[in-house]
């Protein structure tokens, strides 16, 4: 994640979110992961184009405990065209995505392989995202 500038990214982590890449021109979607998914949206952010925005939220507790001015920088709630991505249990993030929006994740456990196959059989890719994000918006 090298095109994301420390410093933003310091300050952004210890608010628990913040945005990872902006939207050039009006605002489309939000696509919002933590951890290692967040270089599978920022792959899918360029995919998809202008006005995809990108949020890193990797401590959900810290970023409910902001100002809500800060949290509405972060989420505007004007763009409710939301996907998350979470290589983990889905309910917690429709909460940041809404009752429309998607989540792109594992609500099963069990599959055992190389981590590389694992993630791609379960969806975990910035292929998947776009397809889902593409599919999502139309």
């Amino acid at each position: 994640l090298k095109e994301i500038p420390v410093e933003p990214r310091r300050n952004g982590v210890l608010k628990g979110a913040y945005v990872a890449k902006k939207e050039k021109g009006d605002l489309k979607l939000i696509l919002v992961a933590s951890g290692s998914e967040v270089q599978h949206a920022m792959k899918a952010a360029a995919e998809i184009g202008d006005g995809v925005r990108v949020v890193s939220m990797p401590c959900m507790d810290i970023f409910d405990r902001q100002p809500q001015a800060y949290k509405d920088e972060v989420l505007p709630p004007s763009c409710t065209k939301r996907v998350a991505m979470e290589a983990g249990v889905t309910a917690m993030w429709y909460k940041y995505v809404g009752l429309e929006g998607k989540v792109v994740g594992v609500d099963r456990f069990g599959f055992s392989a190389p981590g590389d196959i694992v993630m791609k059989e379960l969806g975990m890719t910035a292929d998947n995202l776009t397809k889902v994000a593409k599919e999502y918006m139309k």
